[in-house]
């Protein structure tokens, strides 16, 4: 289990930022291209904004990874506080139909491109989704406390209206009621 701790970076020029940890002394991790499926079931085994099932294959020039985790939300004050229970497997469409047999019947499919930095014990992830997930690039960083979370911002002078605790299944509803009036 890991502890995650995160904001997302939303309306802010993401290749500014990216030239800027750079030229700061940002580490690079690497690229990579994931498939990701939350899953939920309209028997409502749980409560949505208490956590949700994914399952993310993470294409990077090494080959592929297929992960299945279940985030559970902590906080949603000033963070994104969850607890994430990862676990590696060898056949996501079996795993998909095991959960359709248990009653899982949502399957929300989205499709992403993420560059992945360090900086000052902080990770950052610029994201662009496909455009029917998410049409706008953003940046999500994660840190060790919100405390470090919110110096880092400081630190970078991010304006405090870019910072979103919105999830994507959040992101994505919204852009899909903004689209409709």
């Amino acid at each position: 289990m890991e502890r995650e701790i995160e904001v997302k970076l939303l309306g802010i020029d993401v290749d500014q930022l990216e030239e800027r940890l750079k030229n700061l002394g940002g580490n690079f991790l690497g690229q990579e291209e994931q498939r990701n499926i939350n899953i939920w079931s309209t028997r409502q085994y749980w409560p949505q904004d208490q956590g949700y099932l994914r399952l993310r294959t993470i294409k990077t020039d090494q080959g592929e990874v297929h992960e299945f985790t279940f985030k559970k939300q902590v906080s949603n004050q000033g963070v994104r506080d969850n607890y994430e229970y990862t676990t590696h497997i060898d056949d996501p469409a079996a795993l998909v139909e095991i959960l359709k047999a248990t009653g899982f019947d949502r399957f929300d499919r989205g499709y992403k491109k993420r560059r992945s930095y360090t900086y000052k014990n902080c990770r950052f992830d610029f994201d662009q989704w496909d455009p029917e997930t998410y049409p706008k690039a953003y940046v999500e960083i994660e840190a060790p406390s919100k405390e470090t979370l919110y110096q880092m911002l400081d630190d970078l002078e991010i304006p405090k209206h870019a910072v979103s605790t919105l999830s994507i299944a959040q992101l994505k509803s919204l852009v899909k009621k903004q689209n409709k009036e």
